[in-house]
């Protein structure tokens, strides 16, 4: 992203996007999250891909916010 590849950001990210929600921590979702709000920035100016690629992003961290992502631990 640093070299403003939006298409080897999503690439790489692809991993990430996939994974079911139970698996992102949460750094993983805060890191998401920061991402996401550099792409609404002014320099991709609302690029279509900037803006998939947020939504992506978004649409990822709100699965892996709810509570079915992270039930709680049982009693052992």
């Amino acid at each position: 992203m640093v070299l403003g590849d939006l298409d080897g950001t999503a690439e790489m990210l692809g991993f990430v996007l996939q994974s079911s929600p139970e698996r992102m921590s949460a750094s993983i979702v805060r890191r998401l999250t920061v991402l996401g709000r550099e792409l609404g920035g002014p320099q991709y100016g609302g690029a279509a891909q900037a803006v998939h690629l947020r939504d992506r992003l978004q649409h990822t961290v709100v699965r892996a916010s709810l509570p079915a992502a992270h039930p709680p631990e049982l009693p052992t």
